[in-house]
């Protein structure tokens, strides 16, 4: 039976505390923006259009939007290297669609992430670049390694001499070499686009490489993963010239209106990165390499960063073969445990457990809490035979739900 009006709204009010104090949130794709920063949302900034550049819109009394449009790209080009931004689009998909139409035609080559390694939708092959005509090409991968086949990827460069090439995926469990890659873009002129999106905090607080620094020409990414903002797209440039083409795309064919409430959200959270940033990402590697450690002394098996390579906000626990990934998703939220699916890129046809670290983080989790988070997990996942995982229908959910609170509120600040 739907529920009514009242009753939805009391729902969508219980959700954050809910959040905050009774689930442990491990989707990799979620965050919570600051208190200050989730105030800071304009709705009458959001009452009527702001169309056009900064400082010539076509509406009244919308030089307090310029305004905000001015500093919010500022502070992202100060805080990621960057020499413009574009702070309007929506969303990273949006982003990815705008770049497609602003820097290429249809019919033009675009080099990508596969969706067995990884590829988002707004970057493979049958998702958003067919909505601008692209032939798109996969990228190669390295399964053993779990990273970009860097030199395949320039040898596929070289063969097929595409337009754009985008690196970057929604699995990202340690950094790519991505240097050869670029230069071998550059040589054919093809442009290079980093989707940034689940480790653009990570990038802000400096445990992952910069692409700007290996010559990548564009950045995109949501802000809502690793960055804890409110969900909307960026666009990060290296070269000053490469501006015209996306502003102009956006002020003429795309943007009749967006939503400038958010800017003010984003202007706090890109400041707070710059203050706090560099101590939230090494929080979120350490959290993530010690998850790792405490999952494997209780006995489940991992796919991670591993030796000397840096981890990342994600770690992945592999399916057993014959584990319905939804099935498993929807046992474990009944026990408070929120962990999304997605492909195991080491091994063709099988699927995982996504985790991300960035939330229970933010919330003060450490280094010390990630054994008892591993006991939580080991309490309702069982290796079968084939060494992969399956949900144990064991344990009882109440339980769970009493320990996560208790960890919650004991153990963090």
């Amino acid at each position: 039976m739907a529920r009514d009006l009242d009753t939805l709204l009391a729902a969508c009010a219980e959700r954050l505390p809910q959040l905050q104090q009774q689930r442990l949130m491990l989707y990799a794709g979620a965050n919570l923006p600051s208190t200050r920063a989730m105030a800071a949302y304009s709705p009458a900034l959001s009452a009527y259009p702001a169309m056009g550049p900064i400082g010539c819109k076509e509406q009244p009394e919308t030089e307090l939007v310029s305004e905000l449009e001015r500093q919010t790209s500022q502070a992202a080009m100060t805080l990621f290297g960057a020499a413009w931004a574009e702070v309007r689009l929506a969303s990273c998909t949006l982003a990815n669609l705008a770049i497609f139409h602003a820097y290429c035609q249809p019919g033009d080559h675009l080099l990508a992430p596969a969706a067995e390694h990884g590829g988002h939708l707004s970057q493979r092959r049958g998702g958003t670049p067919q909505m601008a005509g692209l032939v798109v090409d996969d990228l190669p991968y390295d399964r053993r390694a779990c990273r970009l086949d860097t030199a395949g990827a320039v040898q596929k460069i070289e063969q097929i001499k595409p337009r754009l090439v985008i690196l970057g995926r929604s699995i990202m469990l340690k950094a790519d070499d991505i240097a050869p890659v670029v230069q071998a873009a550059r040589e054919v002129g093809a442009k290079t686009l980093f989707d940034a999106s689940h480790v653009l905090g990570l990038i802000a607080g400096g445990t992952y490489p910069n692409p700007f620094d290996a010559g990548v020409d564009l950045i995109s990414s949501s802000t809502y993963k690793t960055l804890p903002g409110r969900p909307q797209g960026l666009v990060l440039g290296r070269d000053p010239q490469d501006a015209a083409a996306l502003r102009e795309l956006l002020d003429t064919r795309m943007l009749a209106n967006y939503d400038a409430g958010r800017l003010p959200s984003l202007l706090v959270t890109l400041t707070e990165a710059q203050r706090d940033g560099t101590d939230y990402a090494a929080s979120i590697v350490a959290n993530s390499a010690a998850l790792h450690r405490a999952l494997l002394s209780a006995g489940l098996p991992v796919i991670a960063a591993h030796g000397d390579e840096v981890h990342t906000h994600q770690l992945l626990l592999p399916l057993a073969p014959g584990a319905e990934p939804r099935a498993v998703m929807v046992a474990l939220q009944s026990h408070g445990i929120l962990i999304g699916t997605c492909v195991d890129p080491s091994m063709a046809g099988h699927q995982a457990l996504r985790l991300g670290t960035q939330f229970i983080t933010r919330q003060g989790l450490r280094t010390t809490h990630m054994l008892a988070v591993a006991r939580l997990l080991a309490q309702v996942l069982q290796v079968d035979a084939s060494g992969r995982l399956q949900f144990a229908a064991r344990g009882n959910p109440a339980a769970s739900l009493a320990a996560i609170t208790q960890l919650l509120a004991a153990e963090t600040h």
